[in-house]
């Protein structure tokens, strides 16, 4: 069963910190507040950790890549192909709710368990994500906890304690409501912005 961990963040708890990268370390999943919505994340070279998060979001297709959260850009072109133009872009909207789909680093399948030729990466609007990416070391695999039974988004932690602690092994709790939104999700494998969702983040600056 999953520990509630309450925490707090301006500057960060390094025992927290330490005890959520030691989980990751060991292929577990953890939930935690990513400026919109809740999500759960793993090593992404967790094969162990990959399955327990399908099983978590079931509603996420298996042919679907997950998410990666990185904690900078300088992270971010470490999996993913991010040239001057992408750049910056990127700096203006990130950390912020824009999920970016890219070519794959041509190393990235040696650091995850994915070989497909796009990958997408987030850097959230949240300073105890950014912690724990940055204190951790890697990208996270992600995924948006599901919706509720009645269709709406869990908005406060105790809420996904309540429903997923028997699966979950940590939740890093700051104690606030979220919004419950999705990112927006802009694919520029190609060269250019194509918006495949619109979301949280404000879609005018692609022009």
């Amino acid at each position: 069963m999953a520990e509630h961990l309450y925490t707090y963040i301006d500057p960060p708890s390094k025992r927290h910190l330490d005890k959520a990268c030691g989980l990751l370390a060991d292929g577990k999943v953890i939930c935690y507040p990513t400026g919109t919505s809740w999500a759960f994340g793993c090593d992404a070279s967790s094969s162990k950790g990959l399955d327990k998060l399908h099983l978590l979001n079931p509603m996420h297709p298996k042919e679907k890549s997950l998410s990666l959260i990185c904690n900078s850009i300088s992270m971010a072109s470490n999996v993913g192909n991010i040239d001057h133009q992408l750049y910056r872009i990127l700096k203006k909207i990130w950390p912020g709710p824009y999920t970016v789909i890219v070519k794959r680093n041509r190393t990235l399948p040696r650091q995850i368990k994915d070989k497909r030729p796009v990958v997408g990466i987030r850097i959230p609007d949240n300073p105890l994500v950014i912690a724990l990416v940055e204190k951790y070391g890697h990208p996270l695999a992600t995924t948006s906890v599901p919706l509720s039974a009645e269709g709406a988004p869990y908005k406060m932690g105790f809420e996904i304690f309540d429903k997923f602690s028997h699966a979950l092994d940590l939740l890093l709790d700051l104690g606030e409501e979220l919004p419950g939104t999705e990112t927006t999700v802009v694919d520029f494998s190609d060269g250019f912005p194509d918006v495949v969702r619109v979301g949280a983040g404000d879609v005018k600056i692609f022009g």
